[in-house]
């Protein structure tokens, strides 16, 4: 399945990257879908690196720090219910 997209963007920016794709041998459409790959695949690996970094700063697993989450938000919406959750208004 594909998806048409259109863009605007400086016309002697797309002039210049016309002659590199001439050059290279590939369409401008094959760049644009190599960037996107690429641009998803770092913004994946950055977010799983912080994850990773997370994990190891306290010691514990994904499944340890998915418990203690759902524990937290359990412990929330309960004060929530409760009335014993108040908004933070900045001032202590």
């Amino acid at each position: 399945m594909t998806e048409q997209i259109r863009l605007r963007i400086d016309s002697r920016l797309a002039d210049e990257a016309h002659v590199v794709c001439r050059e290279i041998g590939i369409t401008p459409t094959a760049a644009v879908s190599m960037f996107f790959s690429q641009m998803v695949r770092k913004v994946a690996w950055t977010e799983w690196q912080s994850a990773q970094l997370a994990l190891e700063e306290y010691g514990v697993t994904l499944a340890q720090a998915t418990s203690a989450e759902d524990s937290a938000l359990a412990e929330i919406a309960s004060a929530r219910k409760a009335g014993r959750l108040r908004t933070f208004t900045g001032k202590l």
